[in-house]
């Protein structure tokens, strides 16, 4: 069984919607499809009581898919969202985006974070 990446998704605003959005977003593209689950917080990634995603990854060309779904994501929002990754190892991160414009800044900045709590 492949390992996941969950990801919670915390607008200034709270709404389940921002959830869906994204888990739509991911399942749009045909390599992250079937990988893309919703699971309820744990104490990890309690947000506001939404669910949160889960994204299985195989390898390491998977993680680079999820992270440009993700900056794609982010760059076509119009509010400000808080993205908390947490890997299968249990390190986190938190990406606190404002309306971002730039997909590559926000594709590198994920990328960052990822790489930053990954296993050696």
């Amino acid at each position: 069984m492949p390992e996941a990446i969950t990801l919670a998704v915390r607008p200034d605003l709270p709404s389940a919607d921002v959830q869906r959005s994204l888990a739509s977003w991911l399942r749009a593209d045909d390599r992250l499809r079937d990988g893309v689950t919703t699971t309820p917080p744990t104490d990890e990634t309690s947000t506001d009581g939404t669910d949160v995603l889960r994204v299985a990854i195989g390898d390491a060309g998977t993680v680079m898919v999820l992270v440009q779904a993700v900056a794609s994501w982010l760059t076509h929002r119009r509010e400000d969202v808080t993205v908390q990754l947490v890997l299968p190892g249990g390190s986190s991160a938190e990406l606190d985006v404002r309306r971002a414009r730039d997909m590559d800044q926000v594709t590198a900045l994920i990328a960052a974070a990822v790489r930053a709590v990954a296993p050696e």
